[in-house]
């Protein structure tokens, strides 16, 4: 039997490739055949702001914590609900970040010197992908969509033998960088547009309508010849 790459538990290694797909806004993850596997509850009113995934049974798979005031954004995963050190089942943190391109750096509970890491995530533009340390082999093959009616999220190929709530738990912070991604990007769109209505004011603004039909006439059929 090949090699497992359990980290939350086994009985999420399938010897078949998985196909998920998970609905960020409606925090659920689907089969390929139309069934809830794990629901995802944003419990924003705590501390921490935690995420919780749950099975479809309503069992507390895991629970998803930010830490802050940390140099790399550091999240933690504990078993279950629980927040005890013991209950430790990986961290991840930002090792690098460019305009397109962010790598995550994840880590098991026992890699206490954190010197290679565990798995890595690579995250683009339109697709992220898992990797097993620095191995060039993928573990899980991410599709972001967006602008899907009820359907914002990730379509995931899961390899045979990984940990499937693993790779979700992973994407469950994937969400969180992206979240912060386009709220950055929507605060540097809206800065330009200030910038521009304040140039528009102080310099190029028309003093008339003469001057606006002089300006802009031609391209709205308002000037006539």
């Amino acid at each position: 039997m090949a090699n497992q790459a359990s980290i939350i538990s086994s009985d999420y290694c399938l010897p078949d490739s998985v196909n998920l797909q998970f609905n960020t806004k409606m925090g659920a993850v689907y089969n390929e055949n139309g069934d809830v596997v794990f629901n995802v509850i944003k419990e924003t009113f705590t501390r921490h702001k935690r995420r919780v995934l749950y099975d479809n049974k309503g069992k507390p798979i895991v629970t998803l914590y930010k830490k802050f005031k940390t140099m790399h954004g550091r999240w933690q995963v504990f078993e279950g609900k629980s927040d005890d050190l013991s209950k430790l089942l990986f961290s991840a943190k930002l090792s690098s970040k460019t305009q397109k391109k962010v790598r995550l750096d994840v880590f098991r509970a026992n890699n206490e010197d954190e010197s290679r890491c565990d798995f890595r995530v690579v995250i683009d533009e339109n697709e992220s992908t898992v990797y097993a340390g620095e191995s060039p082999t993928p573990a899980a093959e991410v599709y972001i969509m967006y602008c899907m009616k009820n359907n914002d999220g990730f379509i995931v190929l899961v390899h045979p033998n990984v940990d499937y709530a693993f790779i979700v738990a992973l994407l469950m912070i994937v969400d969180k960088i992206n979240n912060k991604k386009q709220i950055q990007s929507n605060a540097k769109l809206s800065l330009e547009h200030k910038r521009f209505a304040l140039l528009w004011f102080c310099y190029l603004a028309p003093t008339s309508i003469s001057d606006f039909k002089e300006l802009f006439g031609k391209n709205f059929g308002l000037v006539r010849h």
